[in-house]
């Protein structure tokens, strides 16, 4: 753009229809208020918020609201956006993609992309991609946009966008990883919310929306803490165990630590839609039955962070975001699918305190775990 601003796009997904995933919904509408009020207050524009009802939106926000028409497609809509308001540099963020982002790591974000997009001579390839993951990309940062139309159109969602333009682009794609939990925090679960509105720097908008939530209550976030917290403490980490995520907790607790992780970019590769998730764990959770599954774990660990999902995946019951959310309450009742409410109901009745989420609970949420650990462990 000739006056060299750097531009974003937030897009905010549909309404949904049951009580859990509402709550999800409304979180994701708050955490883009906070993240307007930074955008703003860092000088971007234009910011175009993309969605199919937009009605939320404050009156006097200064943006440019663009709604939804006909069949979405992530990739299309993205292009459409970035042509239609010739958006470059841009930033993309998914509605609850960077609900901790802070202006440290987003002026190094828009310090790199406008001296790529504009400073001649200035070290830094002229055509960058900046993102959180590589591999699951919520929030991407590109210059020279206009060149990378044709990979974003073919992109299915916003987790691939990333791993596209590194490997079919000739973009250098950066991941900006060294300030977590505020570059991977990322609000897809009720877990993520759960674990957000407790952190200490939730912003303003999100935590209002969640501070008394009382659906929220029933996820085991404070017990798992306390329990970090104790020198000696017996953890597990199950499913999509990040690597990094693991080594943060380790490092701010004096606990014992076991992670079982399989499946790994299950989304991303598109095993999950093809069903060929496979999990070793599944197994054990045959052979013991639910209740002898926990109970399992119960002998070897004091509490348990896991990402369900995958045992979900393997086990062919990999029902519907209103199901899934239900499990991570607890709310066994409204869990229409016979596997997962046996799962759910055994998960309960678990002698030891069990986190049930999706992939965020052993990710971007685990970094923000860590924190909170650490803050309790110095109060100690």
């Amino acid at each position: 753009m000739h006056n060299q601003t750097v531009g974003a796009v937030i897009m905010v997904g549909p309404g949904r229809a049951s009580a859990q995933e509402r709550l999800v919904d409304a979180a994701l509408r708050a955490s883009a208020l906070d993240l307007l009020a930074l955008l703003e207050a860092q000088g971007i524009e234009p910011i175009i918020v993309a969605g199919p009802d937009l009605g939320w939106l404050p009156e006097d926000a200064p943006i440019t609201r663009d709604e939804d028409k006909g069949a979405f497609h992530f990739g299309r809509r993205l292009a459409e956006l970035i042509e239609r308001y010739a958006l470059s540099p841009v930033i993309y963020f998914g509605a609850g993609s960077a609900p901790l982002l802070d202006r440290d790591l987003f002026d190094m974000l828009h310090g790199l992309l406008h001296r790529a997009e504009y400073v001649r001579d200035s070290g830094i390839p002229t055509h960058i991609a900046l993102t959180n993951n590589l591999h699951s990309s919520d929030w991407v940062g590109i210059s020279h946009a206009q060149d990378a139309l044709r990979m974003i159109r073919r992109a299915e969602r916003d987790n691939s966008l990333a791993w596209m333009l590194q490997e079919n682009w000739d973009y250098d794609v950066r991941v900006l990883s060294g300030m977590r939990p505020v570059s991977s925090m990322d609000l897809d679960t009720p877990a993520d919310l759960a674990i957000v509105r407790l952190h200490p720097r939730c912003p303003a908008h999100l935590r209002t929306a969640l501070v008394d939530d009382p659906l929220l209550a029933r996820v085991p976030v404070g017990r798992v803490v306390e329990i970090a917290a104790q020198d000696g403490a017996r953890l597990a980490l199950v499913g999509r165990v990040s690597p990094l995520a693991w080594q943060a907790l380790s490092k701010k607790t004096q606990a014992w630590i076991r992670a079982f992780s399989e499946e790994r970019g299950m989304v991303a590769s598109e095993r999950l839609a093809r069903g060929e998730v496979r999990s070793l764990l599944l197994r054990m959770f045959e052979l013991l039955g639910a209740e002898g599954f926990f109970a399992a774990l119960a002998e070897v660990a004091d509490a348990v962070i896991m990402d369900s999902r995958v045992l979900m995946a393997a086990a062919g019951h990999y029902p519907d975001a209103a199901d899934r959310f239900a499990s991570d309450l607890y709310m066994t009742d409204a869990i229409r699918d016979e596997w997962l409410r046996a799962f759910t109901e055994a998960a309960a009745s678990a002698p030891i305190p069990v986190l049930l989420g999706g992939h965020g609970v052993v990710a971007g949420g685990l970094y923000a775990l860590s924190d909170m650990v650490g803050e309790r462990r110095a109060q100690m």
